[in-house]
């Protein structure tokens, strides 16, 4: 089965385990409930047993006794005959509960209406009755017995199933959320990690390009006698290596740590511009290209990284210098508008179709050079640009034609003086 690309197969396996973990918990309950009503069936069963001894008890002593017969059936009576023949009665009918293990308190009366058995409601408990028929020479003679606590008798007999099956139920609700939980963690950690990554492969890019140029010029000048020009292609590898030792340090920082965020600060953009630039001062003299800055923003300053926006302009200034037939001519203006300043980067490379510029930002996704060749990259570089911009309230847009250059647009928010 093909899930479309954007699918969270992840999104729709935890929720299948929700919806079967609420499933058991459903069927966990039900059993519950029917474990209730076979306690009160149980009940029930072991009330009509002990009704019925006491039934042919009666039965045995009625026959024998007038004041009995008199009493069942509802007949006048002296007061202490009333009083023994009740207390007989209720003798009777304790010792047979007894005998079915039923210890509840009860209350019982002797009438001649004929009632249905009541089931009881939620808080309220049931009558049993057992009639007389045939005991005495009056028909719908009943004994009414009512259990006033008998709901909470069958509570207790079904608590401590209930209790551990709630407990099991909340143990593994709560297990399913801290594991769902800890799996998004380690998700999150594991982008961030990749991230992480692919971010340090582009900030080693640049620093590396420049350090083999200025090998290469070193080379070709091996014979020369001009120690200016090599002490100075010197420099640039020194300092390229101190650049990749930094980088290196904060890996190392990350690593040690698990996080390493960076404060904030008061960036200029056109000294970060300048700076980047003549960083690939040897590569634009090797390629005879051009390189112009038009600096006419009067407030350039943001509140960010400068290490990521130093590498979102290397990417930007690299692409520029790579996809191009030509000698490449790069343009970088400024301005300030509406509370932001805006940086365009303008080209005369290959350019990109319309219906590869909703594209050019996701992440591996990578243009077709067409004939411009050995342009090695990860598809990784405009993904970071977009990102970066996007941390720090800007936004990204690109125009472009093929065969006729590209214009990429920035916009941040400046620091309001």
């Amino acid at each position: 089965m093909n899930f479309p690309k954007k699918f969270d197969k992840q999104a729709l396996l935890a929720t299948f385990t929700f919806t079967i973990l609420v499933l058991l918990v459903l069927i966990q309950v039900g059993w519950i409930f029917r474990a209730a009503n076979l306690e009160k069936q149980n009940f029930n069963h072991r009330v009509a047993m002990a009704l019925k001894g006491a039934r042919d008890e009666i039965g045995r002593r009625a026959p024998q006794c007038n004041d009995m017969h008199d009493f069942l059936c509802g007949r006048k009576c002296a007061s202490d005959i009333e009083k023994k023949k009740t207390a007989e009665i209720d003798s009777i009918i304790k010792e047979n509960l007894a005998i079915n293990n039923i210890s509840l308190p009860y209350t019982f009366q002797i009438t001649d209406s004929i009632l249905p058995q009541s089931k009881g409601k939620l808080f309220t408990s049931p009558c049993y009755l057992q009639n007389l028929n045939g005991l005495v020479d009056q028909n719908g003679i009943q004994i009414r017995v009512q259990f006033p606590s008998r709901n909470q008798f069958l509570m207790a007999q079904i608590s401590g199933l209930m209790g551990l099956s709630i407990l099991f139920i909340i143990f593994v609700m709560f297990s399913f959320v801290i594991t769902f939980r800890m799996f998004r963690k380690e998700k999150a950690l594991l982008t961030h990690t990749t991230d992480f990554i692919n971010n340090m492969v582009h900030e080693f890019q640049t620093p590396i390009a420049n350090m083999r140029f200025a090998a290469n010029l070193i080379r070709k000048n091996k014979g020369s006698e001009n120690k200016e020009k090599t002490n100075e292609y010197t420099g640039v590898i020194l300092e390229e290596t101190q650049r990749l030792q930094n980088h290196v340090e904060s890996i190392l920082r990350v690593a040690g740590n698990g996080n390493c965020p960076a404060e904030k600060e008061v960036v200029n953009l056109h000294e970060v511009i300048e700076n980047v630039i003549s960083t690939f001062r040897y590569r634009i003299e090797h390629s005879n290209a051009s390189i112009r800055l038009f600096p006419d923003a009067e407030q350039c300053e943001i509140e960010a990284e400068k290490g990521p926006i130093t590498l979102i302009i290397s990417n930007l200034i690299d692409n520029a210098l790579k996809y191009v037939k030509q000698k490449p001519h790069i343009q970088i203006s400024t301005l300030n508008q509406k509370g932001t300043i805006v940086l365009r980067f303008s080209d005369n490379g290959i350019g990109i179709s319309k219906e590869n510029q909703s594209r050019i930002f996701d992440k591996f996704f990578r243009v077709s050079t067409g004939d411009v060749h050995n342009v090695k990259g990860f598809g990784l570089g405009l993904t970071y640009v977009k990102k970066v911009t996007l941390q720090y309230g800007g936004t990204v847009s690109v125009e472009s034609e093929p065969e006729k250059g590209s214009i990429f647009t920035l916009t941040f928010p400046i620091v309001k003086s």
